[in-house]
């Protein structure tokens, strides 16, 4: 009986440890903690050149993503996933089809403004091992077809 005793007390310690490995999140924080915080953050900066990203988030959270229009001239910011993705947008974005007729939702800004996407993005399964993984969502300016961006959608169970 004694044996079973100790062998209890040591598997405690080891589940409480891999039980806060599986939720540790990129940027430091805890799932949970992301969660219960209210939304994740994503801050896109669009310049003339490109789009400069700082953030990610997870499968089901409600996400803000700040956009800013650090440029000279107006630019666009849309992807396949905004389209059933954003939940609201706030600020000086205006809303409207893509410039280039493909049909998805873009978002065009002009020079100095900001606003925010709030976006969800339900998780991504491998059709072929039936594990949820992390899932890359490009966007691109419409307005100029060079300037393209992306930021992760991040699972974090199996990956650490």
């Amino acid at each position: 009986m004694k044996r079973i005793f100790g062998l209890k007390r040591l598997l405690v310690p080891v589940a409480m440890g891999i039980a806060t490995l599986m939720v540790i999140g990129f940027d430091g924080r805890s799932v949970a903690q992301a969660t219960d915080q209210g939304e994740m953050h994503i801050d896109i900066t669009i310049t003339d050149l490109g789009f400069k990203v700082i953030g990610n988030t997870i499968p089901d959270a409600l996400t803000s993503i700040v956009v800013r229009n650090d440029g000279t001239i107006p630019h666009g910011i849309t992807s396949t996933a905004f389209s059933t993705g954003v939940i609201k947008k706030e600020g000086d974005g205006v809303e409207m089809k893509d410039s280039k007729g493909k049909g998805h939702t873009a978002y065009h800004l002009a020079p100095g403004k900001t606003m925010t996407l709030h976006f969800t993005k339900r998780p991504y399964t491998d059709p072929g091992t039936g594990m949820r993984e992390t899932t890359q969502i490009p966007f691109w300016c419409d307005i100029h077809a060079h300037m393209k961006g992306e930021f992760l959608v991040v699972e974090t169970r199996g990956e650490m």
